[in-house]
């Protein structure tokens, strides 16, 4: 890559740290705030386990380090959940699971046993019937009950690990619950509770945006100065999101050297750009383009690396533009796609929600 005067080129040793895995587009769950409803043409589909078995054989010869399971669907939903899991697990892979927890106590034992590195679980809701609303389909009763199951086998068996954690996604319903979530997680074995914006989506709820909303966003403020003192009393810790857009960024996809790889074998840079949808973020709609660089059925997966490389230069170095506190943002047509951007980056990530560290990504 040539820079002005400087000539950058990627290191031979440089490779993937991460791979995140979607084995499943199924859920069971109908999340009033999930953008899968927002995808064009989304299809369901479960990855079969030839091309799975074929991921694990590349990451293991390219030496990954760290296998997460998660994407735009319910892992557990995947009839060879368990199998693929204890594949990863036996290949010596770091594993993260990130599930909405319903059948989670069908398999607390075994991942306990098994020393699943980390599970984050997401908590939408402390209030039963609220969980119920925005978590459709879904009951907080059995996801505790997981939970409990977790934390009762690790105490009975002596481990340390799974390390739970918990996902919350702010949106104008639940945003006054934030104080409640503390005294749950300790209850629950929770170690670190992270906060995280809803991303409004066209054909979605653009009603409970909070990001998008003054009154909201101080609200979130005050919620936050609540739960302060009492994460200091029990050691839950609490991530939270920017409460406003600021040109504090971080890509973590770059930064944890992440790829991710769909149900049908496509990999793309990252999880947010691995589907073609629209967002409204402060008001502002937006067409995301899907952004494919390989499928690992015909391409290596280093070569798929390298081909890479130049979006990750820019984004670990933030050598791109900045989007959403841009006060030319409401005007500027190339902030209404992630085509280009102002600075000629094509893709642009410069209005990315992660990148802007205002939602929650799952590396």
């Amino acid at each position: 890559m040539k820079t002005s005067d400087w000539l950058i080129c990627l290191r031979n040793d440089s490779r993937p740290r991460e791979l995140i895995i979607e084995i499943s587009t199924y859920c069971n769950y109908a999340c009033i705030h999930c953008f899968r409803y927002g995808a064009k043409d989304f299809k369901q589909c479960f990855m079969s386990k030839d091309l799975f078995t074929k991921i694990i054989n590349e990451a293991e010869r390219v030496s990954v380090r760290r296998i997460i399971f998660s994407g735009w669907g319910e892992p557990t939903t995947h009839p060879s959940f368990m199998e693929f899991y204890r594949e990863t697990k036996s290949r010596g892979f770091e594993v993260v699971l990130n599930t909405n927890g319903y059948r989670l106590a069908t398999y607390s034992e075994e991942l306990v046993k098994t020393e699943l590195d980390e599970l984050y679980v997401s908590i939408d809701a402390i209030d039963v019937e609220l969980y119920s609303r925005i978590r459709r389909l879904g009951d907080l009763t059995i996801v505790s009950k997981g939970l409990l199951a977790v934390r009762e086998a690790k105490k009975r068996l002596g481990f340390m690990k799974p390390i739970v954690k918990a996902i919350f996604t702010v949106n104008k319903l639940n945003v006054r619950e934030i104080p409640k979530i503390v005294s749950y997680a300790k209850d629950m074995g929770i170690s670190e509770v992270i906060l995280s914006y809803y991303i409004p989506y066209q054909g979605g709820r653009l009603d409970i945006d909070c990001l998008g909303e003054t009154d909201c966003r101080e609200i979130f403020r005050e919620k936050l100065r609540e739960v302060a003192l009492k994460s200091l009393e029990t050691g839950v810790k609490i991530t939270k999101p920017n409460i406003n857009p600021s040109t504090t960024r971080s890509c973590p996809f770059a930064f944890n050297r992440a790829l991710f790889i769909r149900c049908d074998g496509k990999v793309n840079p990252c999880i947010y750009y691995s589907r073609t949808w629209e967002t409204k973020i402060l008001g502002i709609k937006r067409r995301i383009r899907e952004v494919v660089i390989g499928n690992v059925l015909s391409d290596d997966l280093m070569d798929l690396w390298r081909k890479n490389a130049s979006l990750f230069f820019k984004l670990y170095f933030l050598s791109l533009p900045s989007c959403l506190d841009c006060e030319l943002q409401d005007f500027c047509h190339l902030t209404m796609s992630n085509d280009s951007d102002c600075w000629g980056n094509q893709p642009s990530c410069a209005h990315c929600p992660y990148l802007h560290e205002l939602s929650y990504c799952p590396v």
